[in-house]
């Protein structure tokens, strides 16, 4: 979704579309908890100036299905993400950015480049020229939302680490702490 910046007027600007499926798959495609949608995504946003910075609130729910961390059973779960940040024209954050360097240079402090932000730089992107698109922020702030590790339910057992059972179903009956291998040698030694 693109936006024109002399759309948005005192008033506002409100935008809602969908995300295909494939765009959701597409998203997600490299995690590695292996999701995948199960449909596609609402987006919904609102968009206010501030000068030559904009606000943007946003809300999506996301659709996903993707195999349980444990027990590696089918797991559907719908991501909501929601977020507020604000638009900063890539020439003034640049200025910022600039002046800091040499007011720490002035000081006769080191100068780093990357590894430290300031907290309110986390709440911020940049924008270049007249148009806004909407869609890599969107896709951003999904993925900051999928969840790490997706489980079926959280008192999951998950998998026999010996025969692969899952231990949700049944119990297998196998040892559940296994010898380590490396200890094995010392077993056939005996203490007179």
């Amino acid at each position: 979704m693109r936006v024109r910046i002399d759309e948005i007027k005192d008033a506002g600007l409100e935008r809602a579309w969908d995300m295909t499926r494939e765009q959701v798959d597409e998203i997600v495609r490299d995690d590695r908890a292996g999701y995948r949608a199960g449909g596609p995504a609402h987006v919904a946003a609102r968009l206010d100036r501030l000068g030559r910075r904009i606000r943007l609130r946003a809300r999506a729910a996301a659709d996903l299905s993707c195999p349980c961390g444990r027990c590696l059973a089918p797991v559907t779960l719908q991501v909501p993400v929601a977020f507020d940040l604000t638009l900063v024209p890539a020439e003034e954050a640049e200025s910022v950015e600039h002046r800091a360097r040499e007011e720490q240079g002035d000081r006769g402090g080191e100068v780093h480049s990357g590894g430290s932000f300031a907290a309110r730089d986390v709440e911020e992107e940049t924008y270049e020229g007249k148009v806004i698109d909407l869609d890599p922020i969107v896709r951003e702030q999904l993925l900051l939302a999928l969840p790490g590790y997706p489980v079926c339910q959280e008192a999951c057992k998950g998998l026999c680490p010996a025969c692969g059972a899952n231990l949700n179903e049944r119990d297998c009956g196998c040892p559940r702490r296994a010898p380590d291998p490396r200890w094995a040698g010392l077993e056939k030694i005996k203490i007179q």
